[in-house]
């Protein structure tokens, strides 16, 4: 992905027509660029998976609250990277999930991203009053540059007397009812005892017994913790313990019932200390469940553009949307997923380093410092290796802790994806967020194909657990987080508001009720 946009002069190029026999989202009619003269025009380009993208959201926010009584409208133009992102369904959860308010057009063979010819995601290209390209350029936006152009736009325009009278009408989707859980993002196991009650456990196979399910409640901005406890069906029953935040947006430290979160995903647990990447916050969150308190350890609450050298006081380093965690003791370590990076927060020291990715966006094996990521997005430790699922290269990967190199264990390449099983040299998986180790296998929340698949580190073979493929959500819909314990898995069915336990060996699956718990 490109970095920031430079904001020249005019180009003096009528912008394309925008196509009105397409999807459009978010919206209650297509838009054209006649009916919308008179106004200044924001296109983005994106796609829902590139972290770049949602980096692009919150700036377009706050261009449409500062000019919310102007002639000025954002579009979003969804050309699609992977499969799964062709389908309008599947776009219209992202827009909900992501709190997309303005319309979105529908691009999934490219032909807008063509007309305007975008190279790179995300792409922001303003159009003027008149219908003209004022700017266009690929990259993260500087806000304030980006607002001083709107503004100048919008004088220039009502100098001339081209302005229309105001903002034009556009509508928006219906949202889906409430749901105890909103889009969950992550899921994190830790037996009864805690987390030194594994000691010598094979992985996934302690106890279930009074275990503790941890949920990224994530569109609700809360943590929520379950009890686990054997039903009488079979099947784990769970039980509410308690909900770490107002659940309003906010960076606010204190007792739960006053701490907030802003779209949190992962966590992990290590002694009586839960840790939370608080993903839209830029934040790594402590928090303490003997005293019921959260505490920010690292980030500024800015998007940061990555780090370089060994600073201090990580409460001085601006994070890049920290994504997914793990632990060993002493050991926090952080799937920097906006830097394509893993870095470590060293607990004893309160020091915080990059650990593995040169910080560009690839598939690259080798020296710690040399390899190159893509967006890691879910991590587990088994034995040696910290596994990590990459996304936006559609593998799994690993970081050999004794040769300080990472390898690949499944995957290929930016643009190698797909829904194949099979030998690691031909298997095809289509944007993973979580992976887990179950003796000696992988298991895979193979997002965007709606799948679990179990990866055999003896054999080299992958294979489908539970699911039915892109298109088919009944079982399985975006799955974005994967943990085990007592021998069954428990996945976070995002775009369903659920969570399924799993059989692995036999594929079962069914939706786990937590008592007690209820929309916020």
């Amino acid at each position: 992905m490109p970095g920031r946009p430079r904001y020249g002069a005019p180009m003096a190029v009528r912008a394309p027509e925008l196509p009105t026999a397409v999807t459009w989202l978010n919206v209650d009619h297509p838009l054209s660029m006649e009916e919308l003269r008179g106004h200044v025009v924001l296109l983005d380009f994106w796609t829902y998976c590139c972290i770049n993208c949602m980096h692009v959201l919150p700036d377009l926010k706050a261009l449409e609250r500062r000019f919310a009584d102007e002639p000025f409208v954002v579009i979003g133009v969804h050309s699609a990277k992977f499969m799964s992102e062709k389908d309008p369904a599947n776009i219209r959860r992202a827009i909900e999930r992501y709190e997309v308010e303005h319309p979105v057009l529908v691009d999934p063979d490219h032909d807008v991203w063509q007309r305007f010819g975008v190279k790179a995601w995300p792409t922001l290209c303003l159009v003027d009053y008149d219908g003209y390209v004022a700017w266009q350029a690929g990259g993260e936006p500087d806000r304030a540059a980006l607002e001083q152009a709107v503004e100048q736009l919008l004088q220039r325009g009502r100098r001339e007397g081209k302005l229309a009278a105001g903002p034009v009408k556009t509508g928006s989707e219906a949202k889906t009812p409430p749901t105890p859980l909103r889009f969950p993002g992550k899921v994190t196991l830790v037996p009864s005892g805690g987390a030194q009650a594994l000691a010598g456990v094979p992985a996934g196979r302690a106890p279930l017994e009074g275990a503790t399910l941890a949920i990224s409640d994530t569109s609700h901005n809360r943590i929520v913790l379950a009890e686990l406890r054997a039903g009488t069906d079979g099947w784990p029953a769970a039980k509410l313990a308690t909900i770490i935040g107002t659940g309003g947006v906010g960076a606010q430290d204190g007792a739960f019932g006053v701490a907030s979160f802003h779209h949190p995903q992962g966590t992990a647990f290590l002694q009586n200390r839960l840790f939370v990447a608080d993903t839209d916050n830029h934040l790594l969150r402590e928090v303490n469940l003997v005293d019921k308190t959260v505490t920010t350890i690292a980030g500024t609450g800015r998007k940061g553009e990555g780090l370089s050298g060994t600073p201090s006081d990580p409460l001085q380093v601006p994070l890049r949307s920290p994504w997914a965690l793990a632990t060993l003791p002493g050991i926090v370590f952080v799937a920097m997923a906006g830097s394509h990076q893993i870095w470590l927060y060293l607990l004893q020291q309160r020091a915080l380093h990059v650990y593995a990715g040169s910080g560009a966006e690839n598939h690259v094996d080798g020296p710690l410092g040399q390899a190159a990521l893509a967006q890691p997005s879910g991590m587990c430790v088994g034995g040696p290796y910290l596994f990590f699922a990459d996304s936006e290269v559609s593998s799994i990967r690993a970081v050999d802790r004794v040769a300080k190199e990472v390898v690949t264990v499944l995957g290929a390449g930016l643009f190698d994806f797909g829904d194949v099983d099979g030998g690691a040299e031909v298997a095809r998986l289509q944007h993973p967020l979580d992976v887990t180790l179950v003796e000696g296998a992988l298991y895979v929340a193979d997002t965007y194909n709606n799948k679990v698949k179990r990866f055999r580190l003896e054999t080299g073979v992958l294979e489908t657990v539970l699911g039915g493929g892109t298109g088919k959500t009944e079982e399985l819909y975006e799955p974005g987080g994967i943990d085990a314990i007592g021998g069954l898995l428990f996945v976070a069915d995002t775009n369903n508001h659920r969570i399924r336990m799993v059989r692995p060996d036999t594929g079962e699956a069914k939706t786990l009720e937590i008592d007690g718990l209820t929309p916020p």
